[in-house]
This record gives C-alpha cells, sequence and structure tokens, in this order.
C-alpha cells in the first residue's frame, strides 16, 4: 500500500489534481500563485493510431484548420475575455517536435486566472461547433492545409518521416504526419472529429493563480462525452526495431538543401541519473560538431544535437542541413567526431559547468510562462511520466560530475542509423564529372 501511495504522489504536483474515465478528459490543473496569467494545453491523444485506424491519414492535420477557422469566427468572444489561442500545427511553434506530433496534436491558451473556465468553455464550444463544418469550409480548410504544408515540409522532417518508416516498420503508422491530397468525403471528416476531439480523447492542463480543486471540477463538467467511448489507440503498445547499420539515400528536387539526420539508439528504461548524463553528453556533442561543422567550415546551415524520445526510446539525434554535396561526407565526418569524443577521457570541472549551465538555461527557459508548463505538464501525462517530470531531470542535471558524465559514454550502445535527403556526393560526382572537398580548417 505504501509503494501505490508513492506511485500516486509522483503521478500529480503537491498543488495539483489530474483524474481520468472513459467520458470525461483527464483534467490537471496546478496552482501556482502570483502567476500574471494562466496557461492552458489540451491535447488529443493517440493522432497516428487514431488515423490508421479510421484510414483517415494526415486527418489530425486537416481539422486543425477547420478548429482555426472557427476560433476566427469567435475571435472577439475569446479577445473579450483576453484569451489567445495557438493550434499545434502552426509553423515555428517552439515545441513543434516532429516526433511528438506523432502521439498528439493540441490546442494552448493564455488567459486571464480568473477566465480560465470561460475560456475553456469558449473552445469547447468551437470544437463542437468545427464538428458541424459543411462542404464549403472543408474546402477552404484544404487550401489552407495544403499552402501552410509548403512552409512546413522542411528536409528534416522528411528524414524524420523516412526514419520513423524504418523503426517501426509495419507496427506504426509510418504515413506523412501531414495531409496532402484532395477534398475528402465530409461524413468521413465529421466521423473522425467526433472521434478524435471527443472528451475522452482529450488531456487538459491549466497552470495559473487559480482554485485548482474548483476549477478541475468546472473543467471536466464542460468537457464530458455524452456516453463512453475509448481514446484512440489506448490499448496499443509501440514495437520498435532497431536495425543494424543503416544509410538510406533519398532524393528531392530541391538540389540546393541536403540534409542528414543520423541516430544512436541508448539503451531501454533510462533512470533519470542516466538520462541527465545523456543530456549533456549530447549538449557536448552538439556544441562541438555545431562550433566546427559551422562556424569553422561554414557547411553547415542548421546543425545539432539532442535526446529526443521516439516510440518511447531514447536516442541521440543529430540533424544538419548542407548542400547537397556535402550530406554523405558531412555523415561520415559526424559519426567520426562521434566516435572520437567516446573515446576521449573526461571533460574538465569548468568544461563541465559550461556545458551544465548552457542546458539547464535552454531548458528552463522553455518552461518559463504558464502555458509552456501547461504544455509539458500535458506532454507528460501522455507519456505517463510525474507532471514535475522536467524539474527532476534538472536537479538530476545539477548532480552529474566528471564521472558520471564519462559512464554515459556506455549507454550508446546501439548502431547508427542514417537518413541522408538529397543526391549522394557519388551521383553528383558522375553528374559534375568532379569532386569538391570541404573547406579546410581555419
Amino acid at each position: 500500500m505504501k509503494q501505490l501511495l508513492v506511485l500516486l504522489l509522483l503521478s500529480v504536483s503537491m498543488c495539483g489534481f489530474a483524474g481520468e474515465n472513459e467520458r470525461n478528459a483527464t483534467v490537471s490543473v496546478q496552482a501556482l500563485p502570483g502567476s500574471v496569467a494562466a496557461g492552458f494545453h489540451i491535447a488529443f491523444k493517440g493522432r497516428k493510431l487514431c488515423e490508421q485506424e479510421m484510414n483517415t491519414p494526415g486527418f489530425a492535420d486537416l481539422t486543425g484548420y477547420i478548429l482555426e477557422q472557427n476560433y476566427r469566427k469567435m475571435q472577439q468572444e475569446f479577445d473579450k475575455l483576453g484569451c489567445e489561442l495557438q493550434f499545434y500545427d502552426y509553423p515555428f511553434l517552439p515545441f513543434d517536435d516532429y516526433y511528438t506530433r506523432d502521439e498528439m496534436s493540441f490546442i494552448r491558451g493564455k488567459v486571464p486566472n480568473g477566465k480560465v473556465a470561460e475560456a475553456l468553455s469558449l473552445v469547447s464550444q468551437l470544437i463542437q461547433s468545427a464538428e458541424t463544418v459543411n462542404g464549403k469550409e472543408l474546402a477552404q480548410a484544404v487550401r489552407s492545409c495544403t499552402r501552410g504544408n509548403r512552409m512546413r515540409r522542411s528536409l528534416n522532417a522528411v528524414a524524420g518521416q523516412h526514419l520513423r518508416q524504418l523503426l517501426f516498420e509495419n507496427e506504426y503508422p509510418a504515413y506523412p504526419t501531414y495531409f496532402k491530397g484532395k477534398i475528402p468525403d465530409l461524413m468521413r471528416v465529421k466521423k473522425f472529429m467526433r472521434r478524435y476531439y471527443s472528451p475522452g480523447n482529450m488531456t487538459i492542463t491549466v497552470v495559473g493563480d487559480v482554485n485548482a480543486a474548483s476549477l478541475k471540477k468546472e473543467i471536466e463538467g464542460r468537457f464530458t462525452a455524452s456516453k463512453a467511448g475509448a481514446p484512440c489507440g489506448a490499448k496499443f503498445r509501440v514495437k520498435m526495431t532497431i536495425p543494424e547499420k543503416r544509410t538510406a539515400s533519398y532524393e528531392t528536387s530541391r538540389k540546393s538543401q541536403g540534409q542528414l539526420v543520423l541516430v544512436r539508439p541508448l539503451k531501454e528504461n533510462l533512470n533519470e541519473s542516466e538520462l541527465a548524463a545523456a543530456l549533456l553528453f549530447a549538449r557536448e556533442f552538439s556544441d562541438l560538431i555545431s562550433f566546427q561543422l559551422r562556424e569553422r567550415e561554414g557547411l553547415a546551415y542548421s546543425i545539432g544535437a539532442g535526446i529526443r524520445s521516439i516510440g518511447g526510446r531514447y536516442f541521440l539525434a543529430v540533424s544538419m542541413g548542407t548542400s547537397p554535396k556535402f550530406v554523405k561526407s558531412s555523415a561520415d565526418r559526424i559519426s567520426k567526431m562521434l566516435e572520437t569524443l567516446l573515446k576521449e577521457p573526461g571533460v574538465s570541472e569548468t568544461e563541465l559547468e559550461r556545458i551544465r549551465n548552457s542546458l539547464l538555461i535552454s531548458r528552463r527557459m522553455k518552461r518559463l510562462t504558464n502555458v509552456n508548463k501547461a504544455f509539458f505538464y500535458g506532454v507528460n501525462l501522455l507519456w505517463h511520466r510525474p507532471l514535475n517530470f522536467e524539474e527532476q531531470v534538472d536537479k538530476s542535471i545539477e548532480k552529474v560530475d566528471i564521472g558520471t558524465l564519462a559512464n554515459a559514454k556506455a549507454l550508446f550502445s546501439g548502431p547508427e542509423i542514417r537518413m541522408l535527403i538529397n543526391a549522394t556526393e557519388g551521383q553528383l560526382e558522375k553528374d559534375n564529372g568532379e569532386k569538391r572537398e570541404h573547406r579546410k580548417h581555419l
């Protein structure tokens, strides 16, 4: 019994409440006295799984535009409350993480503390009205969606799509996240929205200077289905195959751009201390390749490394945008730099402090506002982690010493997987009859 109570305490923070059943949305309200404004996050669970089950590829993306259209119609009502919404598929959101979008889509917003219940009531009306979409409105959503996808289909996302197909094979839906195609049947769209946007498929998190207990009851009263219904993919467990070392090359029509994504799986079931050390190592490696390949040699227009959760498994993921002629050779260089770093002795105390401070500042800045806090709480609920998981990891990062960081290198034991986008160097050599080398070190 004592162990059960401990687990329950880990599921919610000391000043908040959370709950879930088949009719109600899962709701978590965290009281943060002194807050200037409240933030809320509504996640719709099982995005790709729901699309697979209903044979509606890309419908979460498409119907997000239907929600956005209805928001514009109700704009004055939201403005009266001082409420501003952001929809999950807007480009350039700070948390527009490719792998997270497999598992959810979301609406998030900020509002004065005393207006949270009214704002979420309006959101509920917005969703219900969106489900009455007509043919003309659907056609407009398709046009807007198509235009938006031109901005969002980065080569990095293309590489991530191919990576997912390789990792999951037939065990997980691997078709594109974004909708592309002709106007679908109106009744199929409405059927999808009734299932995907039902209260039982929602996770709602709120952070602000509020009465957590009473507000939670108000939200649950508003977001309750007329009948029980299972969330999308509630019983699904992702199965992943880590292939042997493999390189996959793809070509696109954008010959002025190239992209590479390299991933290395970490061991399964990392504890917080191990995850903290892996995050520090990834930041160390990211700084190394950024300085060498972008600052010194000018090869990268974007580059970085980090720890990503894909299908419940952690990976070291490296991404680099470069000229097509340097895609393969850059991947080779990054692989060698990683192997060299894995063999080198640990860093100095001074360097460890620099890396630690850089990582902690970055992580804490992302959680600075209440709407961002609500986002992370929503992700943690979605992935069945403690609500204060990010804070716990930060504390573990503060405790990592030189020895622990050196031991983190043993966590990267899996094979390397490469996704190379655009023509390989060999193909370009045949076309151009010559080979251009990297710029020499300055």
